[in-house]
């Protein structure tokens, strides 16, 4: 589970994206556990219903996406492939985990639509259910940009051994920083590739954000729940800000119907920025989320 850049590490980085995502990053080392936490149904009845809503999200991967092969070439095409001895240049890694973005994004849409529209109903009426769908939902995003780069490598005839063994190289030599900031910004460019459906204001941007500082630090039940049964070993651990960041996503759509890619559109006016004041909820947002993981790694030393 989870992209190649997760694995086989003893120490997970992790950026917290709280409905602005890349934008506010709260950076946390979470040590791994030996035991495992999963997600548990209390019924025969609920696993079922769980099984088949997760089915029928599953089925958007085998929609074939128009003009998917003409758009696959131009990609490979585009890639440089460098080699250093057996293994491949960072310049090369790079531009696969980048150009995999191109590829993914529409099957990326469906999948987010599907979920989002399945989980919050859900939400209220089966919080099990609910759960394993933010889980679902995460994990599925991560498999995709996964399955993309290998496709990418395949037709390089790159095998996937030896992607993975040119990127661990290159973080034991120091280059983990920069695989990390990789890997943030291909979840923020995904994100960033769904279409806004609404215009929103500074003082609507500016509630949502007081209202995510709020319900991180008030932490109601279906957060601690999923910061519970994720909180037991290192590879869950790495899921915890994404699954606070897709409820956060739901818990603001409910209240303001307003989508993250919204929130994304209205960042893209970099007088923001100069702000005081939105540079202050911003600051506390971090805060509040650094807060959060950093009491999660206390009690899980």
């Amino acid at each position: 589970m989870g992209s190649t850049l997760s694995k086989k590490q003893d120490k997970a980085i992790i950026i917290g994206g709280l409905g602005v995502a890349a934008l506010i990053g709260a950076t946390l080392f979470l040590k791994s556990k030996p035991t495992e936490v999963k997600v548990n149904t209390n019924t025969n009845s609920q696993q079922q219903d769980v099984q088949q809503i997760t089915l029928n999200c599953s089925n958007s991967k085998g929609i074939q996406i128009q003009g998917y092969d003409q758009l696959f070439q131009q990609v490979v095409k585009s890639i440089s492939v460098e080699k250093q001895g057996q293994l491949i240049s960072i310049a090369t890694i790079t531009q696969i985990l980048d150009k995999s973005l191109d590829l993914a994004k529409d099957e990326y849409a469906i999948i987010t639509t599907e979920n989002r529209k399945i989980r919050r109903a859900l939400r209220k009426a089966n919080r099990n259910g609910y759960q394993k769908m933010v889980l679902d939902y995460n994990e599925q995003v991560e498999n995709l940009l996964e399955k993309k780069q290998m496709e990418i490598c395949d037709f390089l005839q790159i095998k996937e051994e030896v992607f993975q063994e040119s990127v661990m190289s290159l973080m034991e030599r120091g280059f983990y920083q920069q695989f990390f900031m990789i890997q943030a910004s291909i979840r923020q460019k995904i994100k960033d590739s769904l279409p806004s459906t609404r215009e929103i204001t500074y003082a609507e941007l500016k509630q949502i954000i007081d209202f995510q500082i709020q319900v991180i630090r008030q932490q109601p039940k279906e957060l601690k729940d999923m910061i519970a049964n994720l909180s037991g070993n290192q590879e869950t651990q790495q899921l915890i800000p994404l699954a606070i960041n897709t409820i956060l996503g739901d818990l603001v759509y409910e209240k303001f119907q307003i989508e993250e890619e919204d929130m994304m559109k209205m960042f893209q006016n970099q007088s923001l920025f100069n702000d005081p004041s939105l540079q202050q909820a911003m600051s506390q947002l971090e805060e509040a989320m650094y807060q959060l993981m950093s009491a999660l790694e206390g009690n899980h030393m």
